[in-house]
């Protein structure tokens, strides 16, 4: 299987090396020349706790991206999906699936929009990923991934050897025809921790250590439960507050995608998290006021960051 990895952040990367693990043809697209540069030269460092790995695993900019390719796995932030995949369209031919483990809601509509529906897969990961350095990435934590075709005409057996090929390079995964209910439940997650991680500057262990903090994500799981059910969605509640205790504990270190963008100045994915799930709650009549009070603060942060 030929895959490009669009984005090779933490994320994209421990993904890729997977793949690569698993026999697939793997190449990264990016747009940072130096780590571009560090993964050409020296390979992709990867340290998880099995120990660190070095992996002759190619980088290209989207213009040097050859095609075809059988699967685009995106891993770039939601808002830049469209300019991505546009960037990388002479590479997309008219067998190539693309799959998004993104954070948020919608995912799906934005792949849609450059491939038929049939060859747009969607998925969701519970593992944590940090960039540290160009070409060095690392993954302390344990998860997994589940992932499946997104519209009716999509084929299950793609997903299927793709969550297989994943599971062949030490990433479990699995083809789970109730996806959504994973996605939605993954993005009531991302929307309780990674803005109190983002707003308090601190990594999850911080927010397991204070009872202000256990009540919050506590409440704001239940707004999440409460607009996903309203949505015909059958989230599993007991298991996505079983998660956010995973994260204060077994994750307690990791920095969350919302802090660093925080930390560094950069537009977070706010809007297709919390900003998706208040939506979809409003135009079903459930009030998710601190879902929204987290959405509205991180707004307010990056204005701040954006010097408005």
């Amino acid at each position: 299987m030929r895959v490009a990895v669009l984005g090779a952040g933490a994320m994209g990367c421990l993904y890729g090396a997977a793949l690569h693990r698993g026999g697939a043809d793997v190449m990264f697209v990016d747009v940072n020349a130096e780590h571009i540069t560090a993964i050409n030269a020296n390979g992709l460092e990867l340290e998880r706790r099995s120990g660190t790995e070095q992996l002759p695993i190619p980088a290209v900019r989207p213009e040097d991206l050859q095609g075809p390719l059988d699967l685009v796995l995106v891993f770039t932030k939601t808002f830049m999906t469209d300019t991505a995949l546009t960037g990388i369209a002479h590479a997309i031919g008219p067998d190539t699936r693309l799959l998004t483990l993104q954070n948020g809601l919608g995912n799906e509509q934005r792949l849609a929009a450059h491939a038929d529906e049939a060859r747009v897969l969607v998925g969701v990961s519970s593992l944590p990923s940090d960039l540290v350095g160009p070409g060095r990435v690392r993954s302390h934590g344990e998860g997994g991934t589940k992932l499946y075709t997104a519209f009716p005409s999509g084929d299950p057996a793609f997903a299927e050897e793709v969550a297989a090929l994943l599971t062949k390079g030490d990433l479990a995964a699995i083809a789970d025809p109730k996806i959504y209910e994973a996605v939605w439940s993954k993005a009531i997650f991302n929307a309780t921790m990674n803005p109190l991680c983002a707003l308090t500057l601190r990594t999850p262990g911080f927010l397991g250590a204070h009872e202000e903090s256990r009540a919050m994500i506590r409440a704001a799981v239940d707004e999440g439960i409460a607009a996903a059910h309203a949505n015909g969605v059958m989230v599993n509640g007991q298991a996505i507050h079983d998660l956010t205790h995973v994260s204060v504990t077994d994750h307690a270190d990791h920095e969350a995608s919302m802090l660093q963008d925080v930390k560094a100045g950069r537009r977070t994915e706010v809007d297709a998290i919390n900003g998706a799930i208040v939506t979809a709650a409003k135009a079903k009549g459930v009030a998710t006021p601190l879902l929204e009070t987290f959405w509205r603060f991180v707004k307010l942060e990056e204005s701040k960051l954006a010097g408005e």
